[in-house]
């Protein structure tokens, strides 16, 4: 197995090598090149429902809201905020001088973020995060019902000023507007442009579209100004895998990209010339791989003392050294530890009464492709303890059809933060959350942690919240409705000719505009690493020819 993909490997290289033997000129020095791997689904904030057209919107929009390098809110499009005593009623003021993208004449106004909103809402656009407010400001639920005209919750008292009333106190609410969905975009331009703003959109970011070619290539310019040495235009290239971006890199043709698998863990270990003139930053990530079981009555997994041994059996097993290569954090909760008080206690002792239950279970795990790897392992090392497991294998889309419809009873998931709060985490198993209508897939249902999950959101403290978290992590502990596994981290390869890039806990949040260059090509042996501040579809656009405004400048 070694030696095949040692041969893989080198052949591959050589190849390459030969294609790309002239190291390619650096480019100018404000630009920044990103190489990606999944595709996007639309560049129009409403549609931004996967991780990479999250990364690619935050460049082009903004919301009222941002975060600092700790994860807490602080304005961004908003100066400032106040809050009523009740916590019902949020007045946001306006950063005075935005302009759109291409409209230097056309400023911010708080109407903009009003007609964002409804835009969020209404049905007429479908868009996926169309949930995102839904019972919390007031009139949101009866404008996307066709009751009302408009949203009573919302309101522009002048142009700089806005104002959000909510139906009751909810602690996180500042930590949704950080998200796409919550992001300002220029109204003429998407009235005027409908579904294909996604292709040419607009709106006050840091970075405007310049060039696009779905698929292939993206570039976005500067457009807030920003002296040298911070970077002045992003350029996003995609590879079919891990190995053709290293080269890439290698080469000069790129300064970035995310991810780690074998193949370049082995060019890692076999080579250690590659930490002259490139870094890698690896940050825990706010995310969980997990199993995930449906426990309802007359199912596989019913018994809780049978859930309980599954985890204690699992758990024991070294799968992050042997699979991950140490990549990761084994999880021993579901909500990632960052975001509770405390970690609760948990019994995972072997007792012979909870191997007993495992003896001759019969289980069938379905799960992605992806994770073919993780499942053969469980299946080899489950087999010991006298499980009988079987996988399954679905594509993403069939596998969230199948779970849905109560057709599977024990798969393998993922959950990534949208926001740093518990809650984020926890509404997975709250009773109103049910598939379809939510992403409670295990059908999990408790009166105590709904209760818990409501006294959390009419709190405005974030230790209040984290101490209810850790208590309904508690309980999850004791009924066992997942089992986590791990939590994921982030790596990034990144030249060692920038310096500033971001290392965000949250998957989602990438902001590359405090990327800075430093002109250095090649580091000698041994060079400090604290110098470095911080740790295909569609019709193709000719790359060369700018993307118009919508008014046609």
């Amino acid at each position: 197995m070694v030696w095949r993909l040692r041969w893989t490997i080198g052949v591959q290289v050589l190849g390459w090598g030969l294609l790309g033997c002239q190291r390619e000129a650096p480019p100018p020095a404000g630009v920044f090149r990103i190489g990606l791997f999944a595709p996007y689904t639309s560049l129009d904030p409403l549609y931004a429902r996967d991780q990479i057209s999250a990364w690619l919107v935050q460049q082009l929009f903004a919301g009222l809201v941002g975060y600092d390098s700790l994860l807490r809110p602080i304005p961004s499009l908003a100066t400032r905020w106040e809050i009523s005593p009740d916590a019902r009623v949020y007045r946001f003021y306006l950063r005075k001088g935005v302009t759109f993208h291409g409209r230097p004449f056309r400023r911010l106004r708080a109407s903009d973020v009003v007609y964002s909103w409804h835009r969020l809402a209404s049905p007429k656009w479908a868009s996926p995060g169309a949930y995102l407010f839904r019972g919390l400001i007031r009139g949101w639920k009866d404008f996307q019902e066709g009751k009302t005209p408009t949203i009573a919750g919302l309101r522009a008292l002048s142009d700089s000023v806005l104002e959000v009333e909510l139906e009751a106190p909810y602690g996180p609410f500042l930590h949704l507007l950080t998200l796409p969905y919550a992001m300002v975009v220029l109204p003429e331009a998407a009235e005027s442009l409908g579904r294909a703003f996604g292709r040419q959109p607009v709106g006050c970011g840091p970075f405007q579209l310049e060039w696009q070619e779905p698929g292939r290539l993206l570039v976005f310019r500067r457009h807030e100004p920003a002296p040298a040495p911070f970077v002045q235009k992003l350029v996003f290239r995609w590879f079919p895998n891990r190995l053709w971006a290293w080269e890439a890199l290698k080469r000069g043709e790129i300064d970035a990209f995310e991810g780690q698998d074998r193949a370049l863990e082995y060019l890692f270990r076999s080579d250690s010339t590659w930490r002259r003139w490139a870094v890698r930053i690896e940050t825990p990530q706010l995310g969980t791989e997990y199993l995930g079981m449906d426990g309802r009555p007359g199912r596989p997994l019913a018994d809780p003392g049978v859930r309980r041994a599954l985890r204690a059996v699992i758990w024991r097993l070294p799968l992050v050294e042997q699979l991950l290569g140490g990549h990761a954090t084994p999880a021993r909760s579901f909500v990632p530890p960052p975001l509770l008080a405390y970690l609760p206690r948990c019994d995972t002792t072997l007792a012979d009464t909870l191997l007993q239950k495992l003896q001759g279970l019969r289980l069938t795990l379905y799960a992605q492709p992806a994770f073919r790897e993780l499942c053969d392992y469980l299946e080899l090392h489950l087999r010991s303890y006298g499980v009988d497991l079987r996988i399954e294998y679905l594509l993403g889309p069939s596998l969230r059809e199948f779970i849905s419809k109560g057709q599977v009873a024990f798969w393998k998931a993922s959950w990534l933060a949208d926001y740093p709060d518990g809650e984020n985490f926890l509404l997975l198993f709250e009773s109103s959350q049910w598939v379809p209508q939510g992403p409670n897939t295990t059908r999990f249902a408790h009166r105590l942690l709904d209760s818990l999950l409501q006294a959390a959101r009419r709190s405005v403290s974030d230790s209040v919240r984290r101490t209810l978290y850790a208590q309904a992590e508690s309980l999850l502990s004791q009924e066992v409705p997942v089992i986590p596994l791990y939590h994921g981290h982030g790596i990034w390869q990144v030249s060692r000719r920038w310096a500033g890039f971001p290392c965000s806990p949250l998957p989602v949040w990438l902001p590359l505009g405090q990327v800075r260059y430093l002109g250095l090509q090649e580091l000698p042996e041994g060079f400090p690493a604290q110098l470095l501040p911080v740790q295909k579809q569609g019709r193709a656009i000719n790359p060369r020819r700018k993307v118009p405004s919508p008014s046609g400048g």
